[in-house]
């Protein structure tokens, strides 16, 4: 789910615990918090990522997610209390930049989240809620995080209502396999609709997992047991072999990439070269991010994309936008292409000349509060 129909979701639950005193139960997309600890040493930052890195990695690479602050669920009993949050612990999530949460995680999964945080009352007490945005892609830390609970190579997720490591064994990682199968993406179903279910039957270690979009291959690291990725040299050319072998996948010619036993070994994710020169949207945020002077979110440059005219929403969709999403006479800077011809999938692309305009309306101060409620903070260079 996105951040929009995370907001809504989460408006209806706060609604209805006011008015009729009805909590939901925990499950994939709703937890409990009662309390933060908070380690008098950290500063608020560190603390916040302390309590709160796992169920974001978790939610992300789910369905989105819920968190609700100062209310409890006994597992046993099933009961909640509404006890709300301390003042140490209102102090502490006031405190919170989430453009610096959002950097962080860039440090960590490579990746950039998005996530909200508000707090709302219930009579006297105080609350807050957070709010985790599911990702197109799967975050993976790319360093060991031992304070914050998290591995190098680790795949976090939620089922069963709690955080599951899913490439800590086969069988792990073949339920993940499957449950990323089952959702109803559709670009996901119709592009990998004939890979995945066969993937599933092979033993995950044997897999090769190829990125050539981002000239990276994964697979499982038998030394230390999890699945690592490393940096390879691909021919991006339209002739290259990864786009002849794409080719042959979206024309149903599986059978050119698989075994004696007709399964597929590969799973190749990317897209075919477009004819001009592009630039992706987390590539155009971090070259945003160079040249301006404060720090903003993904969330937030979507925001400064709609107001210069280049979008419809500033929700847009970067994969598989709807009709009209994208304005025709802002081509010089945004355009969608179809990569698959035969699901007709279709992708936001920028020009180079996007990062220029960008930076520059979010470097211009006065137009911080009319476009994002509130006042950039710098950069520490800055």
């Amino acid at each position: 789910m996105n951040l929009q129909q995370l907001k809504e979701k989460t408006e209806l639950i706060i609604s209805d615990l006011k008015d009729n005193g009805r909590f939901p139960k925990e499950n994939n997309g709703i937890d409990y918090k009662l309390k933060l600890n908070i380690a008098k040493t950290k500063t608020p930052l560190e603390n916040f990522l302390l309590n709160f890195t796992k169920d974001i990695l978790s939610f992300s690479n789910s369905d989105g997610g819920i968190l609700l602050l100062g209310i409890n669920e006994d597992s046993a009993s099933g009961v909640h209390t509404e006890t709300g949050l301390e003042k140490d612990n209102l102090d502490l999530l006031n405190q919170i930049d989430l453009n610096d949460i959002t950097q962080k995680f860039e440090k960590i999964v490579k990746i950039g989240i998005s996530i909200d945080l508000q707090i709302f009352q219930i009579g006297t007490k105080k609350f807050y809620y957070l709010i985790i945005e599911k990702s197109s892609q799967v975050l993976i830390p790319v360093n060991d995080f031992p304070e914050y609970k998290i591995t190098k190579g680790s795949i976090y997720y939620r089922a069963s209502s709690k955080n599951e490591h899913a490439n800590k064994s086969t069988t792990d990682f073949n339920r993940f396999l499957q449950i990323k199968a089952n959702e109803k993406s559709k670009e996901f179903m119709e592009i990998w609709s004939k890979l995945l279910p066969e993937m599933v039957d092979i033993n995950p270690r044997e897999i090769l997992i190829i990125n050539p979009a981002q000239h990276k291959v994964y697979g499982f690291n038998s030394k230390d047991k999890i699945l690592s990725g490393s940096d390879i040299e691909i021919d991006e050319t339209q002739n290259g072999v990864f786009n002849i072998i794409l080719n042959a996948i979206s024309a149903g010619e599986i059978g050119k990439i698989t075994t004696d036993e007709g399964k597929p070994i590969y799973k190749i994710v990317g897209e075919f070269q477009t004819d001009r020169e592009h630039i992706i949207l987390n590539s155009l945020e971090q070259e945003v991010k160079k040249k301006s002077k404060f720090k903003f979110t993904n969330v937030q440059l979507k925001v400064a994309i709609h107001h210069l005219g280049w979008v419809s929403n500033p929700n847009f969709k970067v994969v598989n936008p709807p009709e009209g999403t994208v304005i025709p006479s802002k081509r010089k800077y945004i355009w969608t292409e179809t990569m698959d011809q035969v699901s007709n999938r279709s992708k936001v692309y920028f020009s180079s000349d996007a990062i220029e305009k960008l930076a520059e309306l979010i470097d211009d101060e006065t137009k911080h509060t009319e476009l994002f409620n509130k006042k950039l903070s710098k950069k520490a260079s800055a």
